[in-house]
C-alpha cells in the first residue's frame, strides 16, 4: 500500500526570473503564507487523431501543449514596518504591475503594459515539487464585510516533471501580515465622494492571461488588461446620488477603499476614472442593496486606472 501524500502538507516559494523563462530556485525568504489552493499538474491541448477502422472506437489523442496553473489566495494586508514591501509583492509583478518603495514610507503598485516580469513557482506537495517557469497571471480582490478579505491568484507557466525530493523546504513568512476583518472600525469605501455602507467589494485586475507554445516559444503572456471593479452596499435615496443617471451617462468618479486601523498593516486601493455601469439591487436583511459595476478607465497617460499602496 502507497503512503498517503497529504495536501495540506504544502509550500509554495515564488521567486522573480532573471531572465524571463529562466527557472531561478527559490529560498525560504520567498515563500508564500497562502490558503485555497487549486494545483492542476498538467494542462495543455489535445488533439484527436481522428483515425477511421472498420469498427466504431475511440482513437488516440495527443498531447500538443504542456504547461501547468496554480491558483491560491493570499491574505489582503499590509505590512509591519512603513516602507516595507508586502510579502505578495513579487507576485503583482508578475500580474503586470509595477512597484515604487520609498523607504520608510509606503510602497505603491500601479499597472504596466510593458516589460512585464515573471516568476518561477514551486509548489512542494508533501516532498514532491510541481515546478513552473515564466509564470504571469491575474489577480482579484474580494474584501466582503464580516469575512477575511483576499488577494486571489492565477498563474499559468512552463511545465516541468514532477520531483520527488521528500524534505519538505524551508519558508519565512515574516512579510506576511495577519488580515483584519472588513468592518467599521476596519475599512472605509468612497464612491464619487460618498461614504458607501458597503458589505462587499470586488476588484479584477482583469489581465489577459495566454499559454503560447510554438516552435522556439514556449512562454506566457499577458496581452491585454481591462480592469473592473463592484460594490455593494446600502442604496441611497436619488437625492443624495442617483446611481442609475449616473449609470445612464456613463460617469466616471473616482474611488477609495481604505482598510486597516493605523499606520502599518493598512492597504487602500485607489481608481480615479471609474466608470460606472448598470446597478441591480438585492435584498439583505431586509434592507435594499444596490450593486454598482465599475469599469476602471486610465487616463490618456496610461497605467493610472488604479493603484495600490501599503
Amino acid at each position: 500500500m502507497s503512503t498517503p501524500k497529504f495536501i495540506k502538507k504544502m509550500a509554495l516559494l515564488v521567486a522573480i526570473e532573471a531572465t524571463v523563462g529562466t527557472i531561478v530556485v527559490p529560498v525560504a525568504a520567498n515563500a508564500i503564507e497562502v490558503s485555497d489552493v487549486t494545483l492542476t499538474p498538467i494542462e495543455g491541448d489535445e488533439v484527436d487523431q481522428g483515425v477511421i477502422r472498420p469498427y466504431f472506437g475511440a482513437s488516440e489523442t495527443s498531447m500538443v501543449t504542456l504547461y501547468r496553473k496554480v491558483a491560491f489566495s493570499v491574505g489582503f494586508a499590509g505590512v509591519g514596518t512603513a516602507g516595507d514591501e508586502p510579502g505578495w509583492s513579487v507576485l503583482m509583478r508578475a500580474c503586470a504591475a509595477s512597484v515604487t518603495n520609498t523607504p520608510a514610507t509606503e510602497t505603491v503598485f500601479a499597472p504596466v503594459t510593458d516589460g512585464i516580469e515573471s516568476v518561477s513557482i514551486f509548489a512542494t506537495v508533501d516532498g514532491q515539487v510541481y515546478k513552473m517557469a515564466g509564470a504571469r497571471g491575474n489577480v482579484k480582490a474580494q474584501v466582503d464585510a464580516k469575512q477575511i478579505p483576499k488577494w486571489q491568484y492565477e498563474f499559468t507557466g512552463a511545465f516541468f516533471p514532477v520531483e520527488e525530493v521528500g524534505a519538505m523546504p524551508a519558508v519565512n513568512y515574516s512579510k506576511f501580515q495577519r488580515p483584519l476583518g472588513v468592518n467599521k472600525l476596519n475599512s472605509t469605501l468612497s464612491l464619487d465622494g460618498f461614504q458607501a455602507a458597503v458589505s462587499s467589494f470586488a476588484f479584477d485586475f482583469g489581465n489577459t492571461v495566454v499559454k503560447q507554445d510554438l516552435m522556439n516559444v514556449d512562454t506566457t503572456e499577458i496581452t491585454g488588461r481591462a480592469s473592473t471593479a463592484s460594490v455593494t452596499f446600502r442604496n441611497t435615496s436619488v437625492t443624495t446620488k442617483n446611481w442609475i443617471e449616473m449609470a445612464r451617462v456613463s460617469a466616471k468618479v473616482p474611488l477609495l477603499l481604505k482598510h486597516g486601523q493605523a499606520a502599518t498593516n493598512t492597504i487602500s486601493v485607489a481608481a480615479p476614472l471609474a466608470q460606472v455601469g448598470k446597478p441591480t439591487f438585492s435584498d439583505q436583511d431586509g434592507i435594499q442593496m444596490i450593486t454598482v459595476p465599475l469599469r476602471l478607465i486610465p487616463s490618456d497617460a496610461g497605467n493610472d486606472e488604479w493603484s495600490i499602496t501599503v
